[in-house]
């Protein structure tokens, strides 16, 4: 080492002398400082989000893989080797490629194989395992090797697994791939593994990719949100749909290329938890499709594909009702909501007509609700006859609250054209009604409905068909089971963004299998609430620019794009029942929101056995929920305090509530159970 140094200080003092000989001193210090900057000239990045790559000069990845490849060698690394190399070749321009197989430490740490990569000029990670790259090539020459030729001005590039250890943050997934639904039920679970400690060509950047393919949103904002609670520091994220592309020129300006979204979601958010479940008030997005550019060194961007004015900016739900919409399509993940429709809105005594295509599941909600306390239930099926149905009529006027359970939508959708229709849709708006849909029905309280959404690749090949809904939430989607199975997931993540942009809509909805939500007036605000282990992902439109995929896998005329819609801001909020989110304000003629016009003074709190309510009011209802928004203990009172036997709760936060049994006045207060 110290003869390498002599050597390299000797060569030095030669260089100089010669250089005093020819020019002077002031012109030799700024050739010096010129020849060193041209060294230390950053290279480019080519970010690929996963997907085969397609032969043809107009498929999605032909040109953005001849950008970094063309007229250049080429060295294709992973644990195994496969096709790259000739299409880097034969379709791409590469001067030459080769296919690179390393496995082990001792291969990365090849002296010969950091001499023979510096012959190249671009560097390609495939996909693969994450792991075992960051296990493998971490700390070894094959490191030094792709460091040195970007310092050098070299192009590297990594799709998939490749892409993801190109950030200064790395998702190692060391312990396992993690899930959406993992990460927004517990942004600290045992698969969530970031590491700081491998490449650093993104500083402050961590890349997720498969994003639409695999409904990754939720799990590239998990990491976001980990990051800043854990080590205090904001990053911002980049998740990079499948058989899409990022080319990343020496500047820092990244041009997007392909047949979906780069999706930038911007540090700043604030993260928190309420027991595992993560909450953030908003999370902004950008959805950049191709042709637009973003400069991972100043965050500038460029729409200039984003062609379709939306600006909603304006549009608030106003609905003066009530309404419950699960996620879930099964009885047991709705035990909640059903509990909450019986006894938590409303009263116990208020008859439930029960809708829906499914004779026998219906009827078990049907039992449930019985079993709840739901003093009276009334069945339907939903089919032509019943449009004209007397009786139907009759309990349509009669209904206080109404459930909608497994209907078919083209079945429905003609029921709605007939005089029960007709009766029920304005029902269902009338100011202070409750309605409840379960699952899949979730999907009819928006002003859209998206069906053909569980088979697969329906999205990728342009297959979901869309119908009106009843416009409960006038200027919204709802997408329920959003995680429900692989085939689906892509038609869940892509279908919210693609409506609002279809049909103008202001708020998109997801719903899992682990929560639902509840949207009431509180105080003249249109209140969303959520409840369950998952939060309730809402996302608004807060921009004015959209645009549509144009760009398909190969580039064949005739061919559709898939179902992606691009953005230039949208905001992500990750909410339950402790924060609430508003989606507008509520203004009826003659009809007024009450709350308690004093505070609720509960004592002790902590509580032990009993819990007070001092109140100055008569005849008031009250539930105990915990922090999933399971309701506990239920009841009313007479008079005009309440002593509340607690004792058979657990440890743990609760949440009292008190509605006026007359006015509907209602209240809330957190307390502590000893």
């Amino acid at each position: 080492m110290i003869f390498l140094i002599l050597f390299y200080l000797i060569s030095f003092t030669q260089f100089y002398s010669v250089l005093t000989m020819c020019m002077p001193k002031p012109h030799i210090l700024f050739f010096l400082a010129c020849s060193f900057t041209v060294y230390a000239q950053p290279g480019r990045l080519l970010l690929v989000g996963g997907g085969s790559e397609k032969n043809g000069v107009s498929s999605w990845s032909t040109p953005a893989y001849k950008w970094a490849g063309a007229g250049n060698r080429v060295a294709i690394i992973g644990t195994s080797t496969g096709a790259l190399a000739p299409y880097f070749k034969q379709q791409c321009g590469a001067a030459y490629a080769k296919e690179f197989a390393i496995a082990s430490r001792d291969s990365a740490n090849s002296q010969v194989l950091y001499d023979t990569l510096l012959t190249y000029q671009v560097i390609f990670f495939r996909g693969g395992d994450q792991t075992e790259y960051y296990n493998l090539y971490r700390n070894t020459k094959l490191q030094d090797a792709v460091i040195n030729l970007y310092n050098k001005g070299g192009t590297i590039c990594g799709t998939s697994a490749g892409m993801h250890i190109l950030s200064s943050i790395v998702y190692t997934a060391a312990n396992g791939t993690v899930y959406s639904y993992e990460s927004i039920e517990n942004p600290n679970n045992i698969y969530v593994t970031l590491a700081s400690d491998f490449m650093d060509f993104a500083p402050g950047f961590v890349f997720d990719t498969h994003v639409a393919e695999r409904a990754r949103f939720g799990r590239t904002v998990g990491f976001l949100a980990y990051y800043k609670m854990n080590k205090g520091i904001d990053i911002t994220g980049i998740g990079m749909d499948d058989m899409t592309c990022m080319t990343v020129d020496e500047n820092g300006l990244g041009t997007v290329r392909g047949t979906g979204c780069a999706n930038i979601y911007m540090a700043g958010s604030t993260y928190s938890v309420n027991g595992t479940k993560l909450l953030t008030d908003k999370v902004d997005i950008m959805q950049l499709l191709q042709g637009c550019t973003y400069n991972l060194n100043t965050k500038q961007v460029t729409f200039n594909t984003l062609n379709r004015q939306i600006n909603s900016a304006s549009f608030e739900e106003t609905g003066n009702y009530t309404l419950l919409a699960s996620g879930s399509n099964t009885l047991a993940e709705n035990l909640s909501m059903l509990t909450e429709l019986v006894s938590g809105i409303g009263l116990p005594a208020d008859p439930i007509l029960i809708l829906s295509g499914d004779e026998a599941l219906a009827n078990t909600f049907k039992s449930k609700l019985a079993q709840l306390g739901a003093a009276e239930s009334n069945l339907f099926i939903i089919n032509a006859a019943a449009g004209n149905d007397a009786d139907l009529s009759m309990k349509i006027n009669a209904a206080v609250k109404i459930m909608f359970v497994s209907n078919n939508t083209a079945v429905f959708n003609q029921f709605l054209n007939t005089p029960n229709g007709d009766l029920l849709l304005k029902k269902v708006h009338t100011n202070g009604m409750f309605t409840a849909f379960v699952g899949d029905d979730s999907r009819y309280a928006g002003k859209t409905v998206v069906e053909n959404y569980y088979t697969l690749y329906s999205s990728y090949y342009a297959q979901l068909t869309f119908s009106k809904g009843l416009s409960l939430l006038n200027h919204s989607m709802i997408m329920p089971n959003t995680f429900a199975n692989s085939d689906m997931y892509e038609n869940s993540a892509t279908a919210v963004p693609y409506c609002m942009s279809m049909d103008t809509l202001k708020y998109g909805i997801w719903l899992t299998n682990h929560n639902y939500m509840k949207f009431t007036p509180v105080v003249g605000k249109a209140t969303l609430t959520g409840f369950g282990t998952a939060p309730v992902m809402v996302i608004s439109n807060a921009g004015t620019l959209s645009g549509f995929s144009t760009q398909t896998g190969t580039g064949v005329t005739g061919s559709k794009p898939r179902m992606v819609a691009g953005f230039d801001h949208l905001q992500l909020s990750m909410i339950d029942y402790t924060t609430p989110y508003i989606m507008g304000n509520i203004f009826v003629e003659g009809v007024k929101n009450y709350t308690f016009n004093e505070s609720i003074e509960i004592y002790p709190n902590p509580a032990k056995n009993w819990l007070n309510i001092p109140l100055k009011y008569r005849n008031f209802e009250w539930g105990i929920h915990d922090q999933q928004g399971r309701l506990c203990l239920t009841g009313n009172s007479d008079n005009q305090s309440k002593q509340l036997d607690v004792s058979t709760l657990k440890s743990g936060h609760y949440i009292l509530r008190i509605q006026d049994s007359k006015t509907k006045a209602h209240a809330s207060v957190k307390f502590i159970k000893e």
